[in-house]
Order: structure tokens, then sequence, then C-alpha cells
């Protein structure tokens, strides 16, 4: 058995999984994709035998300087079913200071290697975290083109849980499978039981994710923001060529600049306050970069722009109003805030607003692909989401990102005023996500330190073993495999 791994961020909480995927599942071959030389030496230190680890800073950048050849990259276009340019788009660590030809040369070199790494190897499975960028897209359409299994994790908005897809952009097959199961034979008791209870205690009791309350902590400085800027500082200047490296200096100036953001905004009072008895729309503004939109929402990056044309089609008589997110404080220029406060019908609200009171008093919800989606489902309002997220399997949900602009006011009219709720529905779309979602969390280990612990790489390790069938394996035949290494 051949594990490729794309690592990502996760070199520490990968490497401990792929020890567990050894020593209790039997896997006898490893290889990977790393950032750079950091991470390299790190993986040298551990006990897994990587046969072959491609390195970006090594093997991708010092080629990416020539001109890139286009009938290649036609051929890949055609041969993965892809658009390059929307692969391009969705990258977030390299993009900005490249040409349109050397991101294309990238493009090249990434393909071409991978291509090389899956012809040679032939992995029985790919894992790594949700595709987020070039590098990741392009291991994701090799892999399917090569009918590589290239199974993905990420958050699955329940507690401590995670979602795993196969061969998707963050599609949750699993669930969407079990959703399709429900639905035509209906919840058992135990089913609806368990279902009911989370969905009335969220009803209660409505909380947000630990991950999402330490993003927005304001930056200020601490002792362990020293120490981990030192030790960012001297990876950056031993390793120039690893483009999740960012320079300390500049990751100083971007903490400042969002306190000094986040003072001007109050100072210059742009934010407004919810009217009593007022109709709305809430659209919340989402965090970015994040794969959340770069991949699965790109033509919807622009927020700004997104807004005036939801502005433009709502019913008469109906406000939107717009949240900024908590974790965005001070991320925003003014010059941003003012253009949305510029659109006529539009009430911009500040980062600490409730959004619980928001969302019940909302007579809908806008979303692209947030989490407030979920949240609206959970509390009966209808839903109009834009980009492609897990929950549009639900059939409550209004996809407008499917239908042309000049029917976007027909959408918003049908879910303002004709929507009915269905609860047995919403019941079975949870238990969904329950029943084929896995105990765990993928987090990079130097901003979530629980990431490491025993626990967790357990139970990652338990998810991949059970989505690639290596659990199912004789405990006999583990046991053999492991004693002849």
């Amino acid at each position: 058995m051949h594990v490729h791994t794309f690592f990502s961020v996760h070199e520490k909480l990968f490497d401990a999984v792929n020890h567990e995927l050894r020593d209790r599942f039997g896997v006898t071959r490893f290889s990977g994709f790393i950032w750079g030389e950091d991470q390299r030496r790190f993986l040298a230190k551990g006990t897994v035998p990587y046969s072959r680890l491609n390195m970006f800073s090594r093997d991708v950048a010092p080629l990416a300087g020539n001109a890139p050849d286009i009938e290649y990259l036609e051929r890949c276009e055609a041969r993965y079913d892809v658009s390059l340019h929307r692969m391009i788009f969705s990258e977030r660590n390299f993009l900005d200071g490249h040409t349109y030809d050397e991101m294309l040369r990238y493009a090249e070199v990434l393909f071409r290697l991978v291509e090389r790494t899956f012809e040679e190897d032939r992995p029985d499975f790919v894992y790594s975290e949700n595709v987020g960028g070039l590098t990741s897209y392009i291991h994701w359409a090799v892999a399917r083109g090569m009918n590589i299994p290239y199974w993905a994790m990420g958050a699955s908005k329940l507690e401590n849980r995670m979602a795993v897809s196969k061969n998707g952009l963050n599609h949750w097959n699993l669930t969407y499978a079990k959703f399709a199961e429900l639905r035509v034979r209906g919840l058992r008791d135990d089913e609806r039981r368990t279902a009911t209870a989370f969905v009335e205690g969220f009803r209660e009791r409505p909380t947000r994710l630990t991950h999402t309350v330490t993003r927005a902590r304001l930056p200020v400085i601490e002792k362990r923001d020293l120490e981990l800027l030192y030790t960012f500082g001297s990876r950056y200047v031993t390793d120039r060529g690893n483009p999740t490296l960012k320079n300390p200096v500049f990751s100083l100036s971007s903490r400042a600049k969002r306190l000094a953001r986040s003072r001007a905004a109050l100072a210059k009072g742009v934010f407004e306050r919810p009217v009593e008895g007022e109709r709305y729309v809430l659209f919340p503004i989402h965090f970015q970069p994040e794969a959340t939109t770069l991949v699965q929402a790109p033509y919807y990056l622009d927020q700004a722009a997104l807004i005036e044309d939801i502005a433009k089609s709502l019913p008469v008589g109906t406000q939107l109003y717009v949240k900024e997110h908590f974790t965005n404080r001070g991320r925003r220029s003014l010059a941003f805030y003012d253009r949305i406060r510029s659109t006529f019908g539009v009430r911009l609200l500040g980062p600490d607003e409730d959004s619980w009171a928001l969302i019940d008093n909302a007579a809908a919800i806008a979303v692209i692909t947030g989490s407030m989606g979920w949240e609206g489902l959970l509390k009966k309002k209808p839903v109009i989401s834009f980009g492609d997220i897990y929950y549009n399997q639900c059939p409550l949900v209004y996809r407008a990102g499917e239908a042309p602009k000049d029917q976007w006011h027909a959408l918003f009219r049908k879910a303002l005023f004709e929507h009915e709720h269905d609860e047995e529905l919403l019941l079975a779309f949870y238990s969904a996500i329950e029943q084929t979602t896995f105990p765990g969390f993928v987090k990079n280990a130097t901003t979530f330190p629980k990431a490491l612990e025993p626990a967790n790489v357990r139970n990652v390790a338990n998810a991949v073993a059970h989505i690639t069938g290596l659990d199912e394996a004789p405990a006999a035949t583990r046991a053999a495999v492991s004693s002849s290494r």
C-alpha cells in the first residue's frame, strides 16, 4: 500500500498520521509534496521512510523562469477537464508579484512534476486538506485524471468533527449519498432524536466553532507572537523559495495596519445599527483570502460588487444588512466600507453586532459560502447562496449562483414571500452530516496546538483508514506487513 500526502502546512500532523497508518494499518510506502526545506528537515527526523518528497522550493521555484509551454498547458486543460485560469486565480501564496507568463510557467512545472510522480509511483491514494490553491488543485486534477483517489479533509461545521470528500473540491460525496438515502427511507427514531436534539439545542443556545473564535483575536503583540516571529523569520531567511513563509517585517506591518484600520473604522463611525421593525436580508462579509471563495466561489471574490448586485435585486421595502465578520477586524480598507455604505438600500453593520439576533430577525440570509448560511437553515430562515457549498444540497437553499443575474429579483421575492420551511428535510440533512463526518480536525498546529494531541492524531488516522478501506484489512495481514518492515 502506497500513500501520497500533500502536506500543505500540516507536516507535523500528517507525519504523525502517517506513523499511525504504518504502525496500525500496515501501510508500507509513503511519498508526498512539501513546500520547503524546513518541512523536509522535520520529516527527516521522523521514522516514516518517505520514498519521494517533492519540494516546491527545490523542484518547482528554480524551474519557473522559462517561457511557458502553452501547447502543453492546453493539453492539460483538455486532459483533466479543468480551467487553468480558474486554478491560477485560486492561488493565494505566490500570485502577487508574478506576471501572467510566470504563473503559467509555475502551472506547467507543477503539472509536469505531479504527472511524473503519479505515473512512476502510482500511489493507491492521496490525502490532504481541502484543495486551497494552485498546487493542491493540480494534484487533485492529475489524481482524478489518473483514477487515483484523492481524499480531502476539512471542517464540517460541527465541533471537533471533519468532513472528508473524495475526488471533489470540498464536495461532501459521503454526506450527499447518505442524504439521498435518508430522503428515500426516512429517518429512524434514533436518527430523528439525535438530529432534533442538535437542531433544537442550537436554536436555544447557538455557539460558534472554537477555531473561528481563535482567528477573531485582534493582533496585539504577545510573548508567544514574538517567539513565532523569530522562528518564522529564521525560516524565511534560509528557505526563500517557500511561498508559504512571509517576511516577518511584512507580518509586523500587517498587524500594525489591522490595528490602525480597526481604530479608524470606529473613529470614523462607518458602521450603522439595525433599525427596529425593518425588513432586511442579511449578508455576512466573508473572510478572505480563503479557499471557500478562491476555490468554491471564484466569480464572487469582489464582495463589494456582489453586495451592489444583491441590493439591485431586492424587492422594494427590503433593506440589505451587510455585517462585517468578527474575524475581519482591521482587514478591510475604509475605501471598501465607503463603497458599501454608498450603495442604496444597504446598511453596513459592525463586527460586534449580535449575529444571532440579526439572523433571528432577518427575512432571509444571503451568503457566498459562509457558515451563516448553515446557521440560517438551522434557524428556519430562507437561505440564498452564491458559491459552491455543501449545504447547497439541501433543497431548502436557493442557489443564486446557478441563476442568471436578471433572475435574482424573482429568486429573492420567492425566498422572502413564498418560502416554506420543512423541518423533516432539515433533520435528514443534519443526520446525513452527523453520520458521514468523523471525529477530529485538521488545523495548522502552530496556531492550534491541540491538532497534535494523540487523540486527534488517532482520530484523523482512523478517518483516513476508514474512508480508504485500510481498516477493513484483516488484523493478521496488517500484523504480517508490520513485522516484515
